[in-house]
């Protein structure tokens, strides 16, 4: 039984928050029924990749040459998967899954940008939004969230590759069966500098996710931060299209 469950028509005009009409109200929250730990792993990024060169085009797969040159999984203490091809059947190819975007403004958190239409919305954050998509995909709904919060004053951007990594241990600590992340990246966020990485889990009942997480540190000592979690076949064909365009639309208000 998937860790998914829909709950919470929200109305968007909730609290100081307005979303633009194009986009659906409601909620669909990923359920964590389990809190066991998995086995986590940490490999590096590409040998002579440049993060700057995914700025343009998105062509940067960080998964690519951790997962084709072994013959074991890269998973902390799982099972040997044959990776050989004579081995393995062909995987059909994930359908490319096209959005159309509506305006989200946020007038508590002084934030606005454009989402995917029909896309539920949560605001029961104070500190944030998270956008749901009504349609699951290979068991899974991908959900979009927007986070600024305040950090001390002595928070430095060194700091913040310490804060991202703590996201990601934190997201992967319970439910999953296995679990990979990238090494940081620079990566800038409404025009400061940050980092973002990549991570892949897989649940319990064999659910496979892939995500994204951005972070940049702000003038006024907040940390602004997207998060994209999505069925893993449709991350790089769908999915990071998804959070460009909120990364590129993403404005202060």
């Amino acid at each position: 039984m998937k860790k998914l469950c829909l709950f919470m028509a929200l109305v968007l005009l909730l609290g100081s928050a307005t979303v633009n009409a194009a986009l659906a109200s409601g909620s669909n929250l990923q359920a964590d029924p389990m809190a066991v730990s998995a086995p986590s792993s940490s490999f590096s990024l590409p040998e002579g990749y440049d993060p700057a060169s995914e700025e343009d085009n998105g062509s940067y797969s960080p998964y690519a040459s951790a997962y084709t040159s072994y013959d074991t999984s890269m998973y902390a203490g799982a099972t040997p998967i044959p990776l050989d091809p004579i081995d393995m059947p062909t995987p059909t190819p994930k359908p490319t899954l096209t959005f159309s975007y509506g305006l989200v403004t946020l007038d508590n958190l002084r934030l606005s940008f454009e989402a995917p239409v029909g896309w539920g919305v949560d605001l029961s954050g104070t500190d944030s939004v998270k956008l749901i998509n009504q349609n699951a995909l290979d068991g899974y709904y991908a959900t979009l969230t927007v986070r600024l919060y305040s950090v001390a004053t002595s928070f430095k951007l060194t700091d913040l590759r310490t804060e991202l990594r703590n996201a990601l241990k934190e997201i992967g600590q319970y439910n999953f069966s296995k679990w990979s992340t990238t090494e940081t990246a620079s990566r800038t966020l409404l025009k400061k500098d940050g980092y973002y990485a990549d991570y892949k889990g897989q649940y319990y009942d064999g659910t496979a996710i892939h995500g994204r997480v951005m972070m940049a540190l702000l003038d006024n000592h907040q940390v602004i931060m997207l998060h994209i979690s999505c069925p893993d076949g449709f991350f790089d064909s769908s999915y990071k299209a998804v959070i460009n365009h909120v990364r590129e639309t993403l404005k202060q208000i």
